[in-house]
Order: structure tokens, then C-alpha cells, then sequence
């Protein structure tokens, strides 16, 4: 189905929507359609549409969170601006949706995405959390480079945006994502912190000292492609490295090749790095004028800033194309005002930003989190109360990160006694309070609800 059926199904058809929204919330929970198309110019291009029936309000949600960037003024008015759009009463919502089939042709579905990105798209969202757009870029720029036979230079990747949202998650999770998609051990990851590379002299542990240096016989970082020709190279920290060490990777990214300080057994000193991946993070804002500069700077002339104002675009491999173009254009000229030479910030492929995770977002990591401490003490939780993650999520909390120590300290002793006095190795469930929490068989889920065709 598509979205375009919630818009025209008429009085009988919202009185039967209400009536499952309302049943579904006797029993706690929302209901959810499977999988529906959008409306060109959204992103995804697929989501599950929700209603929830809750504090005396009806909220329409789509799962994974959906923004509007089409040409439709309706449209754009009625999307949900966050994670849910609000309503007093169901009639509001009805009125809401019926009103949006005076664009009818707004309405129709883009076009559909390539099944190949589709499916490495699905499997990077899932092990990343709130960060659908971030994601999905990646997942864009990746797929695009692997269907090249010949490449002409690596896929160059820099992940920006505040501390702990998930950058450096999705740089870990790139490799055996695409392994699994390609069906073979292809790539193999070569991670390098760039925070102590703050010396000049540093840049020769990416590309070899000279002979008579100390380290003229340690490995250099990029000579790894010499064994594994499709690594994936990770930087993180970007912005607390020495400006020499940016300047190297100048022919690397444009040419797919450099120098290397020593020969190979065949007498080259050439490494290829065309079919490479590199992936660079920094916290540093580049949606706006950073307060310090990265790299090094040609000038301190003002650079005016990039026109940020959208523009409609279609659905589709070409509208995602277009808005992946538009938000690359506007984080590098950020890059170029917080000092790196534009012909420097021009070489990279893509430049994505990662957004604040939401209070859905932290709570479902949160969750996420509490599954994996489970399976430290050998047991299988499959489902967390929303209510408990909720309560487990502090939310003055510096980073998710912290909150690790949080769960061990309330959770230890409870899944400790799980695991010494019951053998079973089936699924449980964590409910309860935050003060009382409790491990239970995991309870089957209700017969989910199917709502007659419009």
C-alpha cells in the first residue's frame, strides 16, 4: 500500500481506523501498518505508518522517522516536524489526512530505489540507531562505490556532528555490513586515532619514515593496502590531528595513490588505494562556523556563506542524489572557513552530518544496551519495557556512553541471580520499575489488528 490510501478512504474508512487505533490502545499498544510507499520527496522513500492513541491525544508517526522535502505546500505543513504529529481528536486527524488528497499528485510514491541499496541500507539502519538521514547517505555513497568495477579514486567519508550520536558506531559497523552484502570477506578495517598524531613528524606513521629516522622499520598505517587492497581506513578524531597529516591525504583522495617511503618486494613504491574506503570523524560543527580552525588555512579572507535554502526535488536514486549534494556543498564550505584549503575540503566524496538523538532514539540504545549486558551474563533478553528503558536513560547524561555504568550497577545483581538459579536458555523480558526491576519469560505478542481495505 501506500500513503495516499490513509488520504482517501473516506467516512467509513476513518470510522474503522478509529476503532482499531482505539482497541489497540485499551491493550497498550499503538497501531502500525506494515511498510507503506511515500510521497516523492520524502525520506525514506518507505515507512510504517502509525497511530497512537495515548493522554488524550491521537499521534501519527512513521517508523523510521520520515522528513518531507518536496515541493508541496500541503504536504510540508502536515508532516511531523519531529517524531510525532499531535491531534486532540481523531477527527482532526482524519480532517488532517483527508485534506492532504487535494494534492493528489503530491501524494503519488517516487521513485523506487535500487534493491541493492535498499537491502544495505535496512542492515546498516538497524545497527545504528537515530540517525536515519546520516545513514542513509552512507549507505548511498557506499553503495555507489561498490558497484564501480573500475574506480578512479577511494570513497572518502567524513562523519560529522557532536560526540557520542553514533558517528564512530556506523564507521565499525561499515565493514562486516558490507561483507555480509557482498557475500565474502572482502574488506578489512584499519582503524587509526588521530589524536596522537599532534607532531609533524607523526605523519610517518601513515606513510614511513626516511632511512636513518626512528620507526624506519615500522609498519606504516597506509601500507596496508599492500596485503588487503580493499581496506577500509578509519580516522577518527580529525580535528585534534597536525595539519600535515590532512596535507597527505591530498593525492590519496584525489588520484587514488601515493608514494610509499620503502619499496615492495617488486621493487614499487607506489600504493593504490582506488578501491578503498576512508572514513574520517570530527565532534566539530560543520552546519555552521566552527569556533577553531582544522588543518591549515590559505587565508583569512571571509568566506560568505552557502545557500542553504532547499529546493524542491524528486524522489528517488536523483532526488536523494540532489540533497546529498546540497548538504555536502553547504559542510564544505564550513570546512573551508574553519581553515582547510578548499582544494582540500573539494577531494572528499561526502561530508554527512549526524543530528542529537532523540529522547526515542537514546531510549531505544538504552534498551539496546541492556540486551548486550544480558548477554555478558548469558542471558537472552529480547525485549525491554519502554517505561524501564525510559527510566534507565538519564537525560542530563553527558553521553550514552555513560550510562553503561548506570545499568551495571542497578542491573548486576538481578541478572547475576537469573543466570546461577535458571538453567533456561529461552527469551526473557526486563520489566518493571527502576527500583524493582524483573526478568520474565518473554509473553507472546497479541494478535496484531488488520484494518479493512479502504
Amino acid at each position: 500500500m501506500d500513503f495516499s490510501q490513509f488520504c482517501s478512504c473516506g467516512p467509513s474508512g476513518y470510522a474503522q481506523l478509529k476503532a482499531c487505533i482505539d482497541s489497540c490502545a485499551a491493550q497498550g499498544r499503538s497501531y502500525e501498518f506494515p511498510p507503506c510507499k511515500l510521497p516523492a520527496g520524502c525520506v525514506p522513500g518507505e515507512a510504517r505508518v502509525g497511530f497512537w492513541h495515548a493522554a488524550g491525544e491521537y499521534l501519527l508517526y512513521f517508523r523510521p522517522t520520515a522528513a518531507y522535502y518536496g515541493p508541496s505546500s500541503l504536504l510540508a505543513d502536515f508532516w511531523p516536524k519531529g517524531d510525532f504529529r499531535r491531534f486532540t481528536r481523531f477527527e482532526d486527524l482524519a480532517a488532517a489526512l483527508q485534506g492532504l488528497d487535494r494534492d493528489a499528485a503530491a501524494l503519488r510514491p517516487g521513485a523506487p530505489m535500487p534493491p541493492e541499496f535498499l537491502r544495505l541500507n535496512s542492515a546498516l539502519q538497524q545497527l545504528v540507531l537515530g540517525q536515519y538521514p546520516a545513514v542513509e547517505a552512507a549507505a548511498f555513497k557506499l553503495y555507489g562505490h561498490i558497484c564501480k568495477t573500475a574506480p578512479k579514486r577511494p570513497l572518502s567519508l567524513i562523519f560529522y556532528g557532536p560526540t557520542c550520536v553514533g558517528k564512530s558506531e556506523l564507521a565499525k559497523q561499515i565493514v562486516p555490513a558490507l561483507n555480509r552484502h557482498l557475500g565474502e570477506e572482502r574488506y578489512h578495517l584499519v582503524w587509526t586515532e588521530l589524536n596522537t598524531f599532534t607532531q609533524a613528524h607523526s605523519v610517518y606513521r601513515l606513510t614511513g619514515a626516511p632511512p636513518g629516522y626512528v620507526g624506519y622499520d615500522d609498519p606504516p598505517v597506509l601500507e596496508a593496502v599492500r596485503e588487503q587492497p580493499y581496506s577500509v581506513f578509519m580516522f577518527d578524531e580529525l580535528d585534534k590531528a597536525h595539519p600535515e597529516v590532512l596535507k597527505i591525504f591530498m593525492s590519496i583522495l584525489d588520484e587514488g595513490r601515493c608514494a610509499a617511503r620503502q619499496a615492495d618486494k617488486q621493487g614499487s613504491r607506489e600504493l593504490d588505494f582506488r578501491r578503498c574506503i576512508f572514513l574520517f570523524t570530527t565532534n566539530s560543527d560543520l552546519s555552521a562556523p566552527p569556533p577553531r580552525r582544522l588543518g591549515f588555512s590559505a587565508s583569512d579572507a571571509p568566506v560568505p556563506p552557502p545557500n542553504t535554502t532547499a529546493t524542491a526535488v524528486s524522489g528517488g536514486p536523483a532526488g536523494l542524489a540532489q540533497r546529498l549534494f546540497q548538504a555536502d556543498e553547504a559542510a564544505r564550505q564550513a570546512l573551508a572557513r574553519s581553515g582547510v584549503l578548499r582544494e582540500i575540503a573539494g577531494r572528499f566524496s561526502g561530508l554527512i552530518g549526524f543530528q542529537p538523538l532523540s529522547a526515542d532514539a537514546k531510549q531505544a540504545i538504552t534498551a539496546r544496551q541492556i540486551m548486550a549486558l544480558g548477554r555478558e551474563y548469558g542471558l537472552e533478553i529480547t525485549r525491554v519495557d519502554p517505561v524501564l528503558a525510559q527510566a534507565f536513560t538519564p537525560e542530563d547524561a553527558l553521553s550514552l556512553r555513560s550510562t553503561v555504568g548506570v545499568l551495571e550497577g542497578a542491573l548486576t545483581a538481578l541478572f547475576l541471580q537469573e543466570a546461577q538459579q535458571n538453567a533456561r536458555r529461552g527469551p526473557l523480558q526486563l520489566s518493571g520499575t527502576a527500583r524493582e526491576p524483573q526478568l520474565r519469560p518473554l509473553a507472546p505478542e497479541p494478535r496484531g489488528l488488520s484494518l479493512p481495505a479502504f
